[in-house]
């Protein structure tokens, strides 16, 4: 039998559970908590690198794309001395289990090119 349908949307990342973004977090908070059950490769037509999938939901988000400075951060955080040289599955590995805390800064979109909360790793944690 070949590969199922569930198979190839799941491998090409089509329909993939709810992202959490930074506007997805209420203004009261500065921060948010999450655990990662996963940290895998995305897609390769996605724009971010990594996509870290949750042991449960937040704010009924169950992943987050993992852009490139949150993906060194977490290579450093892992052990790895030059971040863009450490071996994504030993990351990976690392972060499995892991909760980790995001901060909501103010970034410039420059798809709209206006501000917008995005998420950044709290490197303080381990």
């Amino acid at each position: 039998m070949g590969r199922s349908i569930a198979d190839i949307k799941k491998e090409r990342g089509i329909g993939g559970p709810p992202l959490l973004h930074g506007s997805d977090v209420p203004r009261k908070f500065n921060s948010v908590k999450v655990k990662c059950s996963v940290l895998r490769e995305s897609p390769k037509n996605f724009g971010s690198p990594a996509i870290m999938e949750f042991d449960k939901p937040v704010f009924d988000c169950e992943a987050m794309s993992i852009n490139m400075t949150n993906l060194r951060s977490l290579a450093v955080a892992s052990g790895a001395k030059k971040p863009d040289e450490a071996d994504f599955d030993k990351v990976a590995a690392w972060c499995a289990g892991k909760d980790f805390t995001f901060f909501v800064g103010m970034v410039n979109n420059p798809k709209t090119n206006s501000m917008t909360r995005s998420l950044f790793l709290d490197e303080t944690e381990e």
